[in-house]
């Protein structure tokens, strides 16, 4: 628009612009509000590490071994889990979902362990995770938990997005950590008011909340509470039919990435070790049961089968299956259908160091 003389001479046009300044204005007062809002929940945060990076997590874990460590959200455990890595320097790493979370350092003694459980829910997942924690990182031996249901594309399309990994991304994690922070602690003031009172061992919201999260060494913490209720509910076969998949065959799809693993492996030097974790006993005798004319289980059977064994063989890769040992047997060594329990997994640890091919492989030079 061209300013006439007069508008000139008056300094300002004879439009009127008022309502935008004051707009701007109002936003600029909105955005001030903002800042202001979020400094202060910030530094009210701070006691509980509530919004402390991955990085400083792990070496506050370092700082204070004792400590329970648990990411707001699952998709950053990889990423405070590989920090935790850089640290601790491990000469075996076992990768996992949520199966291996009670695998112990004290375990592997003499070795030096760490537990990367609950970071691979898919094998995509698996292999990203190998991928980026073996880049600077090179133990002598990975341990990778494969299951029959992983081979399921339907497994992995439920799981690919709930529980993707996320990685350096920094102000997502600080907005969505606050943001957790400050639902959480408006349902559940006064256990940070405890906290804030009396410090704990526990760090970061939901570690404060749940009184559960990561050991030092990468092992899963469970309330004694927790196992009751899971005992209760699901240590049963509905528990396991109601969560895993089935499928007709092992999926091309999902076996790709184990493939990958085993060439990356290779690559920087990493003796690669498989193992299938016991389920209970109902659970293994239900599996076993299904007709051959039952389709739906047709992957429990192929990854049964010796041509799985064969496949893990034509990769260099040694595979311990334990779906069918003893420790099915006994509910204790469970916390439900396919969750070893502490006790379980001293004993699955203790079976596999009298195994002479699997202290081979463990003992093998970098």
């Amino acid at each position: 628009m061209i300013r006439s003389e007069a508008e000139w001479a008056n300094g300002r046009p004879q439009t009127q612009c008022y309502p935008y300044l004051a707009y701007l204005a109002a936003l600029s007062c909105g955005a001030g509000l903002a800042l202001i809002v979020a400094a202060t929940l910030f530094q009210l945060s701070r006691p509980f590490n509530a919004t402390a990076a991955s990085e400083r997590l792990a070496k506050i874990q370092n700082e204070r071994p004792d400590s329970i460590v648990l990411p707001f959200d699952l998709r950053y455990n990889a990423e405070f889990k590989i920090y935790r890595l850089e640290i601790e320097r491990p000469e075996i790493v076992w990768f996992s979902t949520s199966r291996a979370g009670s695998a112990m350092a004290e375990m592997f003694k003499p070795y030096r362990f760490y537990n990367m459980s609950f970071t691979g829910w898919t094998t995509d997942q698996l292999m990203e995770a190998f991928e980026r924690a073996t880049r600077d990182v090179r133990p002598r031996v990975a341990i990778i938990s494969l299951d029959y249901f992983l081979f399921t594309d339907r497994w992995a399309d439920q799981l690919r997005t709930s529980r993707e990994m996320i990685f350096n991304q920094p102000l997502r994690y600080f907005e969505s950590s606050l943001g957790d922070f400050v639902r959480t602690a408006l349902r559940h003031w006064p256990v940070f008011q405890d906290y804030a009172r009396s410090p704990n061992n526990f760090i970061g919201t939901q570690a404060i909340l749940q009184h559960e999260g990561f050991r030092r060494d990468g092992s899963w913490l469970f309330t004694q509470a927790h196992i009751d209720t899971a005992i209760r509910q699901y240590r049963n076969v509905d528990f396991l039919v109601a969560s895993l998949p089935g499928a007709p065959e092992l999926s091309r799809r999902q076996k790709a990435p184990i493939e990958r693993i085993a060439d990356l492996a290779r690559e920087r030097g990493i003796k690669l070790i498989a193992i299938q974790l016991p389920y209970i006993r109902a659970a293994v005798t239900f599996l076993d049961g299904r007709s051959s004319n039952d389709t739906f289980y047709g992957v429990w059977r192929e990854f049964e089968s010796g041509s799985t064994r064969a496949w893990l063989s034509r990769l260099g890769v040694p595979f311990f299956n334990l779906s069918h040992s003893q420790i099915d047997d006994d509910p204790e060594n469970f916390i439900d259908a396919y969750h070893p329990s502490e006790l379980g997994m001293q004993k699955v640890v203790k079976g596999l160091m009298k195994d002479p091919e699997f202290r081979t492989a463990l003992a093998a030079p970098q």
